[in-house]
């Protein structure tokens, strides 16, 4: 099915303006269905200043056809005069194929080696930690199929800040990763300033990079029309001279296509149409994908839908101006329901957990770390330290949150300069991160092995509880702890935080390590996989 959806720019509006069956599709006729939506779309009133799609190569042919022969950032408007019509790549799609690419096969630029062993040795170096410096990382993101390839979600967060704070720790192990980590920082970057939404959300998040566009003189409009288009080209000649592969041909030009589009059609909308600022979220083809979502969800969730089902899908949406997204997609609902025979399992849980609660037997080494929760331990620096401290300073900010006392604040808090133990805080700081004293987070380390330990001890349906009640005694008994009026609500606090990311962990590795369903032949859907 081949799909245009109208995306406002000034207002919040979108709605399918058309919707072709194919079995195959040729450019002519891809051309002649694009200038029929345009003039149709004219004709009721709106004005098309941008087309957007993949870099798939009959769109490639599409955006030729209508640049006489050539690529064109913007052509003249076929149907209405003395206005252009910019053309563009989807930057989501081009930002897939960079992370593709990076994890495929090296690279190299003038700073040096651009490689994904430094990201795949970290992912190693965090198995089995408590806490680790990035929670999300998993081999869905270092070692995707045909199928995760195609989420954007794990494509930035292979980017991220977090990840490239991780690698500038200062651990010898990552010397060797100067060039990889500014590749990731550019397409971070290239995401970051596609992916402006609010007027204000720079302002909660200390982001500059995130601020709605209201000026051509903005710094990042000359990122994207010079620095970022002369850095890809410098990646592509210096892999050459030395024998690499290099991002491909279609990708690299992607790339540099899609920042200048975006400069030119800034520029414009802010020095011509008059717009006070400009939000680049719109510029996505997200709302296509929106579409297809919901599509596949009237169909009964299913990837490879009829004709039929579409058709009904599209009809809905034009009756009723409503476009549900997938459970699975990037809307979270939460539907929480309480049947008799789910009270009657919580009730046998509370029971059991009473009866755990009276056995429950730990060794002597296990035992020893919870009584050393009453000490003040200064932790050793590593990556693992490092990635407690940011926890630290993370329960730092909510209990500050939620008692303001400085009675209960002041102990924890560093007031020297930050040392190598928070350079991960460091890195990523905007102006709105706490520094922990060394001694917090020696006392978070002790807890989160502690919990680790523990673990595999507990029998029960509740382990967050036993856990508080187990740590409990021992923590409010450390002489960090000074204020009497709230020492035993902070102190149920740090457990019951620490807890989730160490659970969360312990799930994440599980699931990592099963191996993957292995099929002797292609299945017919792609549920047999979800089974």
């Amino acid at each position: 099915m081949l799909c245009f959806v109208v995306q406002g720019l000034s207002t919040r509006y979108t709605i399918p303006a058309g919707y072709f069956f194919h079995s195959s599709l040729t450019t002519q006729e891809l051309y002649l269905l694009t200038k029929n939506i345009l003039q149709l779309l004219t004709n009721c009133g709106y004005i098309v200043i941008r087309f957007v799609t993949d870099n798939i190569s009959t769109n490639v042919a599409l955006f030729k056809k209508f640049g006489n022969g050539s690529l064109k950032n913007s052509i003249d408007h076929p149907i209405l005069e003395h206005i252009p019509l910019f053309l563009s790549f989807d930057f989501c799609h081009a930002l897939k194929n960079a992370r593709n690419l990076f994890l495929d096969h090296d690279m190299y630029s003038s700073q040096g080696k651009i490689s994904s062993c430094c990201l795949k040795l970290l992912y190693d170096l965090q198995k089995g930690m408590p806490v680790k410096p990035i929670r999300y990382l998993t081999k869905k993101h270092l070692f995707p199929s045909n199928f995760e390839k195609m989420n954007v979600l794990r494509a930035i967060q292979v980017f991220s800040p977090t990840v490239t704070s991780s690698l500038k720790l200062g651990d010898d192990r990552f010397v060797d990763a100067d060039a990889s980590i500014f590749y990731m920082e550019n397409m971070y970057h290239f995401f970051q300033v596609h992916n402006v939404s609010s007027r204000d959300h720079y302002l909660r998040s200390l982001d500059s990079s995130i601020a709605p566009y209201v000026h051509i003189s903005d710094a990042r409009l000359d990122w994207l029309n010079v620095t970022f288009p002369k850095y890809i080209d410098d990646i592509q000649k210096t892999s050459v001279d030395v024998g690499f592969k290099g991002l491909t041909k279609e990708t690299a030009h992607a790339l540099k296509f899609t920042a200048k589009s975006t400069y030119f059609c800034v520029k414009f909308l802010l020095s011509q149409v008059g717009f006070y600022y400009v939000v680049t979220r719109s510029f996505s083809s997200d709302a296509v994908e929106a579409m297809f979502s919901h599509v596949r969800l009237k169909g009964d969730s299913n990837d490879a839908t009829d004709a039929r089902a579409a058709d009904y899908a599209l009809r809905q949406i034009l009756r009723c101006g409503i476009v549900k997204a997938s459970h699975s997609s990037n809307t979270a609902e939460n539907v929480n329901y309480i049947s008799p025979a789910n009270i009657l399992n919580l009730q046998e849980n509370r029971e059991s957990f009473i009866k755990h609660t009276e056995q429950l037997i730990f060794p002597i080494e296990v035992r020893r770390n919870i009584h050393n929760l009453k000490k003040c331990i200064i932790p050793d620096n590593n990556i693992f330290s490092a990635s407690v401290a940011f926890l630290a300073g993370y329960i730092i900010k909510k209990l500050e949150d939620l008692f303001h006392c400085d009675e209960c604040l002041t102990p924890l808090l560093c007031t020297s300069i930050p040392g190598p133990l928070l350079q991960l805080i460091a890195i990523q700081n905007r102006g709105g991160l706490v520094y922990p004293k060394d001694i917090f987070v020696g006392i978070i380390q002790q807890i989160a092995e502690s919990i680790q330990q523990m673990l595999p001890f507990l029998q029960h349906d509740n382990p967050g509880k036993c856990i508080l009640e187990e740590l409990y005694p021992h923590l409010v008994q450390n002489p960090i702890f000074v204020c009497a009026n709230h020492r035993d609500s902070v102190c149920k606090y740090i457990i019951k935080t620490t807890v989730k990311p160490v659970l969360s962990n312990l799930c994440l590795e599980t699931t990592d390590s099963v191996k993957r369903f292995a099929l002797n032949f292609k299945p017919k859907s792609r549920k047999v996989l979800k089974l």
